[in-house]
């Protein structure tokens, strides 16, 4: 056993940004959601390229897709439950909606210039304005 104690950092320090529930419901006012759930008083964010290194660690050991035991509202819910987790960020929502492949689950980003949809099961970011998802519910917080 060492005499010496060396801190090991796994992840890159992070810059967080904060808005209140308020604001969060005021920029998600532009999707015309049928139903939001905000759970909390105020939001922890990071900025995009920051995103991408959090669900990039998040993402890795994820569980094999199973249909309708693990499918799609799972690896949303899994993708927000692992970032509140680990990073302690309540800002990657869950989201239920049309996308490419008829009614699904994804989830859905805060970052310093917006909002962006996240597809848990292959990584990809995706633009709100892309049009291709559009979220009718969406949960944050945890």
């Amino acid at each position: 056993m060492s005499k010496f104690a060396v801190k090991v950092e796994h992840t890159s320090v992070l810059k967080e940004y904060t808005l209140s529930g308020k604001d969060l419901a005021n920029k998600l006012a532009s999707l015309n959601l049928e139903k939001v759930y905000l759970w909390d008083y105020n939001y922890w964010y990071v900025s995009l390229e920051d995103w991408g290194k959090v669900l990039k660690d998040v993402l890795f050991g994820m569980p094999k897709y199973t249909v309708d035991k693990f499918d799609c509202e799972n690896f949303a819910m899994l993708a927000s439950a692992r970032v509140s987790e680990r990073y302690q960020l309540n800002t990657c929502g869950i989201a239920i909606g049309q996308s490419p492949w008829g009614e699904h689950g994804y989830n859905i980003l805060v970052y310093e210039d917006g909002l962006m949809y996240f597809e848990p099961q292959t990584g990809d970011f995706i633009p709100i304005k892309d049009g291709s998802y559009k979220a009718r519910l969406v949960i944050f917080g945890g």
